[in-house]
């Protein structure tokens, strides 16, 4: 695994913390050259192999001088890692259109327009592109109408992104996690706020992968150029029981979910 990330220049949005964080780190283990990308990127420690760069992925302008810093720098582009997202807990009637945007904003839009910055660079080097989604990109969530449609428009535009780019040499992998501790600290509320998607419930109902874990397979995933990546039990389960059993998945979610609303 070291030989094959070894040089790869990898861009990572959302690289400050949780899943991000982590993905970074084993990929300088493995001898991979890392742009970070994050609005807060404080805690990470630039070296010759990290590159780290503050910036609002929302920001047009400074997303594309934000990629010809990093290819100034590192020549090239191998990999883009589309990781940035924030979630929301909140019925659709009581949430704001100003959150609706905002969670479209990070979550799909900004991840459409740094690919179509790098997709030139991908092409030369016969790249990669990763899109964190979720199970809320194949399957109803209740409560997370904005988030559930982020996701769900981010799988429609990646998958058949990669029926386009095949060709090109250029591969996409679609990673869908469960529930990934990678924000302990947070907790998911219903508040005018949106918090990162590490911000876990008061009750899972499934087990809890840790953010190196979660790096580890995902990482697994893109050395085999996985097509896609359904990331923890409850992920598996839930994309079994919604193609086979819809009403039965629909039923046992929003049970669970109306449970997390009653106890914020």
């Amino acid at each position: 695994m070291n030989q094959y990330f070894q040089n790869k220049v990898v861009i990572i949005t959302g690289g400050g913390g949780g899943i991000g964080k982590a993905i970074i780190s084993q990929l300088l283990v493995l001898n991979a050259k890392v742009a970070a990308i994050d609005i807060a990127i404080d805690a990470l420690v630039e070296n010759e192999n990290l590159l780290t760069i503050n910036c609002d992925i929302t920001n047009k302008v400074n997303v594309s001088k934000s990629i010809k810093t990093i290819t100034k720098h590192f020549g090239k582009i191998d990999i883009l890692i589309n990781n940035a997202g924030i979630t929301h807990i909140r019925k659709f009637e009581n949430l704001s259109e100003d959150l609706f945007d905002k969670v479209m904003a990070i979550n799909f839009t900004s991840a459409v327009d740094i690919t179509r910055l790098c997709l030139p660079h991908l092409f030369k080097t016969q790249g990669q592109i990763v899109a964190l989604s979720s199970v809320a990109g194949f399957a109803p969530l209740y409560g997370r109408t904005a988030y559930s449609a982020s996701k769900h428009a981010m799988q429609g535009v990646f998958g058949s992104l990669a029926a386009e780019i095949k060709d090109e040499g250029v591969s996409v992998t679609i990673v869908c996690p469960s529930f990934v501790k990678s924000r302990p600290e947070l907790q998911a509320k219903e508040s005018p706020d949106s918090l990162s998607p590490g911000a876990m419930k008061k009750s899972t109902g499934g087990e809890e992968i840790s953010p190196d874990k979660a790096a580890q397979l995902i990482i697994k995933a893109i050395r085999q150029r996985q097509s896609y990546l359904y990331l923890g039990r409850v992920s598996k389960v839930a994309r079994l029981l919604f193609s086979l059993f819809p009403s039965l998945y629909m039923k046992l979610m929003s049970k669970g979910a109306k449970k997390e609303l009653e106890s914020i």
